[in-house]
């Protein structure tokens, strides 16, 4: 028929004959023609569909190469389609070709893939791993445009070694803890004497001060001047950093406890003299107890300088721990690496927490006190009342908490992680510990004696020397927590290093060539992985199995002693918003066996894959930002230093805001009483017990900041 067609003028077929003669398509071995047009016309360039390219997946095999992908089947290809000339002739080749696809998609609609053996024995031998967060770029900030400051360069403190530092801090310091006492006995001193207690002899001195013309409140008055004269001289570090400090304008807390010292002894001086006086004597209690307090707030920072320059100079290549604001899942992380000293002395140094807060708020309250103290007196009419006016509230905006906000709490850490073996980098360090990662490597979990080789087994003919060795090289070259074990187990049996080439790392253990040899170092999983057969019952989880050539050669049965401490150390880490990522190089030390066997809350923590473990294990790695020195091994120092920084942090901060809340309700308490000349009011009874009020919360903060 075909033929026949073929001929010029031949007779014409319909459809059903051109079914009758190519099949119903049900047939394998239907042919397909094309039928030539005397007219040939420009194919369109998409008449032909093309099937999506399949993507298989890469499946780890036991050696860790990847399996190249299977040929598609040739069922698979594209069916061609018959593309007669005529409309009628059209329809029949596609109803013809929908049928083959049809048949086609029916033979192979229950073909599955056959399970891939390599893929599920990594499954069930490789440990599960935690991916990290990478952020998309439409979620990145863009660069924003950098603006043209005159900004003077911060000069930094000379960057003193800490073992000088606290020698000069240890200068004077119990001195000045003397002085800050005595300075508080007399503030109780002038106290007692501004009340009205009936067992003190007012009589007799009443007398005593009429026989030289005194009056009792003009020489009651006098001396509480003498007192408040006597506090300043005793804490004369603060009014001279107060009035340093106006001199270069660079006004803080101590500017307002120096301008409180000196307009209360001016108004001591002249109170005598005003007849609405009678019944007010000056507030010299208040501004004394608040000098001594500033003090005692001086001595404890620096006696808390001196504990962490001390600790720094215990070791001269310290532990460092530091913070990289992007390290783990796009989150400030913490590490700790070997390394130096260089700039703990120059941070130790820099102002603290209290003093950055003061560095805005001393301007303010400093404005705020002489408005109010002039609007009080001038203007109500009554300039006589200026110095009076100001002693109250310059004394009453110098809180008492304000130089103890941050050096008691700052006291009582630094004495603890003195007794730990760390120090924090002064309050720029504890500003640092916030929420974010922290990196666990295998001398925090296990520090150097932690690990002992319990058994010895060796399998065929190798010497134990031989076996010993390769696997010590291995661990050595690997540079994991079992590399001072086998060291000392090398030492023992009297074998010898020997140079590792083309070392790999895997999920379990890791590869390497030693003299020609493949040598295989990892778990009992690790050698199913690759094809290593293990004798039955050695299938040991805390073991490290050595494999020559793809032949068990050896196993070493391991004793891992876990401190007490770890647990507890985990618990404060997760509590205070720091998530602990276990980046081990111990084949052994994954989230199962230490779920299992030191029953730790792995569900909690981290555990990346073993590239990025090796990453973020790295002995030389170091962060941007110095947050504290130890010097020790283990976890629950490591752990102290950053929760104790952030509690530190903590604390000062809501210190200083009870603190700042009792300068600015103080001021306005005092401006509205001394408006209405309510001398009555202010009292030094009252005064005390309004400004002693406000240290109740620092104590309890101080104390909250160690209790973990």
């Amino acid at each position: 028929m075909s033929d026949q067609k073929d001929q010029k003028g031949g007779p014409e077929y319909s459809v059903d004959e051109i079914l009758a003669e190519y099949g119903s398509g049900k047939s394998r071995g239907t042919k397909v023609l094309d039928f030539p047009d005397p007219k040939p016309e420009p194919e369109p360039p998409e008449a032909v569909a093309q099937e999506p390219t399949r993507v298989f997946p890469t499946v780890l095999e036991g050696k860790g190469a990847a399996k190249a992908p299977p040929d598609p089947p040739a069922e698979d290809k594209p069916i061609p389609e018959i593309v007669p000339e005529n409309v009628g002739r059209k329809l029949g080749a596609q109803l013809h070709t929908l049928l083959r696809k049809a048949d086609n998609f029916a033979d192979h609609m229950y073909d599955q893939a056959e399970p891939d053996e390599d893929a599920l024995r990594a499954e069930k031998y490789t440990p599960g791993v935690d991916q990290e967060k990478v952020p998309d770029d439409e979620d990145e900030e863009p660069p924003r445009r950098p603006r043209l400051r005159l900004v003077r360069k911060k000069e930094l403190p000379p960057d003193t070694p800490p073992g000088r530092l606290a020698a000069l801090y240890a200068k004077g310091l119990k001195g000045q803890r003397r002085r800050s006492r005595f300075a508080v006995l007399l503030g109780l001193v002038a106290a007692v004497c501004s009340l009205e207690l009936p067992f003190l002899p007012w009589n007799v001195v009443e007398a005593a001060a009429s026989g030289i013309g005194l009056s009792l409140y003009q020489c009651r008055g006098l001396l509480l001047t003498i007192f408040l004269l006597l506090a300043g001289l005793v804490c004369y570090e603060i009014p001279a950093a107060g009035a340093k400090q106006l001199f270069l304008l660079k006004p803080r807390a101590e500017s307002l406890l120096f301008f409180a010292w000196m307009f209360t002894l001016l108004d001591g001086f002249t109170a005598g003299y005003l007849e609405a006086r009678t019944d007010c004597l000056p507030c010299s209690a208040v501004a004394a107890l608040g000098l001594a307090f500033a003090l005692w707030g001086t001595n404890a920072r620096r006696w808390g300088d001196r504990l962490s320059a001390k600790a720094a100079a215990q070791v001269r290549s310290p532990y460092v721990v530091s913070r990289d604001e992007k390290l783990w899942s796009n989150k400030p992380t913490y590490t700790k690496a070997s390394g130096s000293c260089v700039g703990f002395g120059s941070q130790l140094q820099m102002e603290d927490g209290g003093q950055r807060a003061y560095r805005v708020a001393a301007p303010l309250l400093l404005l705020g006190c002489f408005l109010c103290a002039v609007m009080a007196s001038v203007g109500q009419g009554a300039p006589g009342r200026f110095l009076w006016a100001a002693s109250v509230c310059f004394t009453a905006s110098g809180s008492w908490p304000a130089l103890l906000a941050f050096g008691v709490p700052y006291r009582k850490l630094a004495q603890r992680l003195h007794q730990a073996g760390a120090a924090l980098a002064g309050w720029t360090g504890a500003a640092r510990c916030g929420q974010g990662g922290v990196i666990v490597s295998d001398g925090d979990l296990f520090p150097t004696g932690s690990v002992t080789v319990g058994q010895v087994k060796v399998f065929g003919s190798v010497a134990t020397e031989k076996v010993v060795g390769y696997t010590a090289s291995m661990l050595r070259a690997m540079d994991c927590g079992l590399t001072r074990t086998f060291h000392d187990l090398l030492r023992t049996q009297g074998a010898l290093y020997r140079e590792v080439a083309g070392l790999e790392w895997h999920e379990g253990g890791a590869s390497g060539v030693i003299r020609g040899r493949e040598v295989l170092v990892g778990t009992a999983a690790y050698m199913h992985l690759m094809d290593v057969v293990l004798p039955p019952g050695y299938n040991i989880k805390n073991a490290i199995f050595c494999a020559i050539n793809g032949q068990l050669s050896g196993m070493f049965l391991l004793h891992y002693a876990m401190s007490d401490a770890v647990n507890p150390s985990l618990s404060a880490l997760m509590k205070a918003g720091l998530s602990p990522v276990l980046a081990t190089r111990d084949p052994n030390l994954i989230p199962a066996l230490l779920e299992q066997k030191f029953k730790l809350p792995v569900d909690k923590l981290e555990f990346p894959p073993v590239g990025r473990r090796l990453e973020l294990s790295d002995r030389e790695l170091e962060g941007d930002a110095l947050v504290a020195l130890l010097s020790r091994e283990g976890l629950s120092v490591y752990c102290d230093a950053l929760v104790g920084g952030r509690r530190l942090r903590q604390a000062v901060r809501w210190g200083l805001f009870f603190t700042l809340l009792g300068s600015a309700v103080g001021l306005c308490i005092t401006f509205y009483l001394t408006s209405l000349a309510a001398y009555s009011s202010l009292t030094a009874a009252n005064f005390l017990v309004f400004m002693a009020a406000w240290l109740v919360p620092e104590a309890l903060i101080a104390n909250w900041v160690n209790q973990y």
